[in-house]
């Protein structure tokens, strides 16, 4: 049986770039679509759904934040978002409103393929994990008084009420969990949940951390659950239990 051909949505408004990727990566094995407004993607992904979408936030007609949190919303479908090298904002808001992964402009094509074929392993966990979690029963950690449905995603205060998590904050909160008592690094965190290395000057976990605190910690300036480990990184110190 053949292997499946892997179809990539390029959502960018600049026709040279649009067909240098096309070209790259058929020639690498994919098949690739190339639009560059919201409603041709739409289209695209209505018609012939695809696997993994090379989104460029700068584009001239639509918000490329608010298409990939669309994107998000409504397909199993990995995104690797393009940002400028020095914009860590960019960074931060695209992968906190549902992408995977990001690539910085300019990019080499063997970093960009790496990046496209990590999104695509992590889909296709992720699908795994999903169809795994709907055959068995949820299960609920429970720290200082909150409590996180593992499956459904879904955390509640001490006084029951929910609190929206988005993919990168649950991410976060899961793996500090998983490590609860363990110091661990910037390096390790962003590997972790973005499957890349860090780099000086990367605060995309400092700040993914302070969004973290603002929803779970009684006093965010003095936090007692996710405690920062001065020169190394963070902790989590809550005692932790679970539930069926």
């Amino acid at each position: 049986m053949n292997e499946k051909v892997h179809h990539i949505l390029v959502v960018e408004d600049d026709p040279f770039v649009q067909k240098a990727v096309r070209v790259y990566l058929e020639g690498e094995g994919y098949r690739v679509s190339t639009v560059d407004n919201g409603a041709d993607m739409h289209a695209v992904m209505e018609k012939d759904p695809a696997d993994l979408t090379i989104m460029d936030l700068k584009l001239p007609k639509d918000d490329g934040f608010e298409l990939t949190r669309q994107l998000r919303d409504k397909y199993s479908v990995g995104i690797i978002i393009l940002t400028s090298k020095d914009d860590t904002v960019d960074r931060v808001v695209g992968l906190e409103v549902g992408a995977d992964d990001y690539v910085t402009k300019p990019w080499e094509e063997r970093e960009l393929l790496a990046r496209i074929r990590s999104v695509m392993r992590r889909v296709k966990e992720r699908a795994e994990v999903s169809t795994t979690a709907m055959m068995s029963e949820q299960r609920v950690v429970v720290f200082s008084e909150w409590r996180l449905n593992l499956d459904s995603r879904e955390l509640r205060n001490p006084a029951g009420e929910k609190v929206e998590l988005t993919s990168g904050e649950f991410n976060l909160l899961n793996e500090f969990i998983e490590k609860a008592g363990r110091v661990l690094s910037r390096d390790h965190l962003l590997s972790a949940i973005y499957n890349r290395e860090w780099e000086p000057f990367d605060r995309s976990i400092d700040v993914l951390v302070t969004r973290l605190r603002r929803k779970v910690e009684a006093d965010s300036r003095h936090p007692e659950i996710i405690k920062t480990v001065r020169g190394t990184g963070y902790m989590f110190a809550s005692a932790i239990s679970f539930e069926n």
